[in-house]
């Protein structure tokens, strides 16, 4: 490094105080104070500085110097100082008259108050340029197991906890990173790239990486643990595995580190051995706390807050109350056990009182009594709602499935709640994971469930029923699998970090090679094909349309048992291939699709109203003429060829009628066609009460569409037999 130069001649009086720069940092001093000022500096941290003149930081030969520059401290530290070094003698006005000096009054000449020198540049601060400066870690080989190496890298990480700098240190490891993957020959991706994943040193680094670049510096300075829980899971590979393949990017990160501080904070002892459940509370309730279904009559809603809820699994589980090894499941299962929307002293009922096991919990749902006039009258017998008066008092299905599934979680069983449509109205039933590698999702279930689906605690929205089936494959439920396929797509987070999109690309390739039962392979791909497609010249170039087209037709024959997991294929199809296909091309093969629903799709077949609403849509878009009555006639078909699904009939029922509504004469007709299919293929005139039920709300829908096409006779026909029919099913039920 090169020595300081020596300090120019002093300055003339009255001229301005020069500006000293260490890292970074501004130093006003006099002429008098700069040596001793430099000898400061250079004694912080034995590190040299080199100043120019002016004493600025001493560019590089090839850099351009800046007209004026502000420094600033490189640390992310809050609350550093920064100091604006610019000369701040001011220029003359020329166009100001001029003056005699026998005009100007003499005064006495008023001196220059001394600059108080700027404070010194702070550890961290210090720490982070040093990173900045740091010769690489060599990650491959026997360089990368050198004892001085792995010295330097555990003092390395200790000082980054120390002085809370995370965000230079995961620069620092990218540069490291940078160099061990530059050779590889993307072309043979796996088969040069997965000896890698053998390299302990190149792998952790790897994960260090990954885990960093999901939480900022503030996240984890904030909590008063933070240093401390991310130095122990910066050296534990398992452990930043599970968070990568937990935390979602609409998760909250930086309350889910809060969280997990906390409950490291709260049982240091057994902090390492319950990680996973840390990292299921944090991802629950990083949007708030819990609103329970229990009411109280003094206090209302009883709520639910993380660490009790940590902290009472912890100690169930060390006494050996649970049905399973709490300690032992995946955070991303523990998501579905921490999220029970009841307070500790319900979760304490059912530890005494349910003496069901694991592979049996389904029994939980019958234990509840079918009570017939909540359903039909709407009767609430319940004063708090607690599992004792649900036991005592009977339910329906929901009273059930909330029963079920929030008893099994009491136990550590993880459990969801579903509902959805049925050829019987609206049902509840009830998932759990009757064992260490199997959903059951038939608990309570009856036939026609086209599409359920339960909430999401984690990030909202929901979780369909054909996603929990998907949970249940092999490779998904092999831990060595499910790290081996996203190791791929976070190989292609890194490749992209480093401006290498054709690695990224050929990393996402290969996720998707390895994983195709993982849905995420497919969005990543989805993305992929997205962004080529927007940088191409021509998006309909055929070598695009055949990238798109491969994706479609190897999606669908993966998710032929699960259509609708496959309905991103659907959308690639209408958005980047229908456009440039000729109109008769696009419908045959929508046609294609509703046959192969129909042949292979089961209780899914509200799916082929999505194919029908494509088709119609692609009709109106070419607004040829007749295309309304074309669209008619599609829509009348389908409807007595599909509509056997009480859920599809009514999707179709509502698409056809938003097609016509805005013409009277077409709107009768469609009105017409869909109460004529209605009488055919689903109208039973049954007695029984969820059928009769069922029947009578799509009655009420067509009387709805009589009214909007003004054919208001119609509409009161209907209603007279509709009601009618609900008084006798209701007498046969009550």
């Amino acid at each position: 490094m090169k020595e300081p130069r020596r300090a120019s001649s002093p300055r003339p009086p009255g001229s301005p105080a020069k500006t000293i720069v260490v890292r970074g940092k501004g130093y006003h001093a006099n002429a008098s104070m700069m040596a001793v000022a430099l000898f400061m500096a250079a004694g912080l941290g034995g590190m040299w500085w080199v100043f120019d003149q002016r004493g600025q930081n001493a560019p590089p030969k090839t850099a351009k110097k800046p007209a004026a520059k502000v420094v600033a401290d490189a640390s992310p530290t809050p609350g550093a100082d920064q100091t604006l070094a610019a000369d701040t003698t001011a220029a003359p006005d020329k166009s100001a008259p001029a003056v005699a000096a026998a005009d100007v009054p003499k005064v006495a000449p008023t001196p220059a108050p001394a600059e108080e020198p700027a404070a010194p540049p702070t550890e961290a601060a210090l720490f982070a340029t040093r990173l900045a400066g740091e010769p690489i870690m060599p990650l491959v080989g026997i360089d990368a197991t050198r004892t001085d190496e792995v010295a330097r890298a555990k003092s390395l990480l200790a000082d980054t906890a120390r002085h809370g700098v995370w965000n230079d240190y995961n620069q620092f490891l990218q540069r490291s990173l940078s160099e061990a993957v530059g050779k590889i020959d993307t072309s043979k991706l796996r088969d040069h790239f997965d000896p890698l994943w053998k390299e302990e040193v190149f792998y952790q680094v790897f994960l260090r990486w990954q885990v960093l670049k999901r939480f900022s510096t503030s996240d984890i300075t904030g909590p008063t643990y933070g240093h401390e829980l991310f130095s122990w899971l910066m050296t534990n590979d398992t452990a930043m595995e599970e968070v990568l393949l937990t935390v979602k990017p609409k998760d909250n990160t930086a309350k889910v580190v809060e969280i997990m501080a906390d409950a490291w904070g709260a049982n240091r002892e057994q902090a390492e051995k319950y990680f996973n459940l840390a990292l299921a509370c944090g991802v629950v309730f990083d949007t708030g706390e819990i609103k329970a279904q229990v009411v109280d009559e003094e206090y209302g809603n009883a709520v639910v807050a993380p660490i009790p809820r940590y902290t009472w699994y912890v100690d169930k589980n060390e006494k050996g109350k649970l049905a399973t090894s709490i300690n032992k499941l995946s955070a991303r299962d523990l998501v579905w056990v921490v999220c029970a929307p009841v307070p500790e002293t319900e979760l304490e009922w059912a530890v005494d009182k349910m003496q069901l096991s694991r592979k049996s919990w389904g029994n939980a749902y019958g234990m509840i009594e079918y009570l017939m006039e909540r359903a039909v009258k709407g009767l609430n017998p319940y004063e708090e709602y607690t599992f004792a008066e649900i036991l005592k008092e009977g339910g329906i299905c929901g009273d059930q499935t909330y029963f079920c599934v929030n008893t099994a979680r009491a136990l550590g069983i993880p459990a969801i709640g579903l509902s959805g449509e049925t050829d019987l109205g609206g049902h509840a039933w009830a998932a759990v994971k009757t064992k260490d590698d199997e959903w059951d999702t038939h608990i309570g279930r009856i036939g026609g469930a086209a599409n359920g689906a339960g909430g999401n605690p984690q990030v909202g929205g929901q979780v369909s029923e054909q996603e929990i089936w998907l949970w249940n494959d092999k490779a998904q439920q092999s831990r060595l699998q499910t790290v081996n396929v996203f190791r791929y797509l976070w190989l292609g987070d890194l490749m992209e970090n480093l401006y290498q999109p054709e690695s990224s690309e050929a990393a996402v390739r290969l996720a998707n090679h390895v994983g195709k039962a993982f849905s995420e392979t497919w969005t990543r791909l989805y993305d992929v094909l997205v962004t080529k497609t927007k940088e191409a010249k021509e998006p309909g170039a055929p070598e695009i349309l055949e990238a798109w087209d491969d994706f479609v037709d190897r999606m669908r024959r993966e998710f032929r048992e699960n259509p609708r997991m496959a309905q991103l294929a659907a959308k690639a199809e209408s958005e980047y291939l229908f456009p440039y296909a000729k109109e008769g091309d696009a419908r045959n093969m929508l046609l294609r699709e509703r046959r192969r629903i129909e042949r292979e799709a089961g209780e899914q077949k509200d799916l082929v109203t999505d194919s029908l609403k494509r088709e119609a849509d692609l009709i109106q878009k070419n607004n040829a003429p007749g295309a309304a009555k074309e669209i008619s006639n599609l829509y009348d078909k389908s409807l007595r060829q599909y509509g056997g699904s009480i859920t599809g009939f009514k999707r179709m029922a509502e698409d056809y009628f938003s097609f016509c509504k805005d013409d009277p004469e077409t709107a009768r007709k469609a009105a017409r066609d869909i109460e004529l299919a209605f009488m055919r293929v689903v109208e039973t005139g049954s007695k029984d009460w969820f059928r009769a039920n069922t029947e009578t709300s799509i009655y009420k829908m067509i009387c709805s569409y009589y009214r909007t096409a003004g054919d208001e006779t119609k509409a009161v026909k209907l209603e007279k037999r509709y009601e009618r029919l609900l008084r006798d099913a209701e007498r046969g039920a009550l």
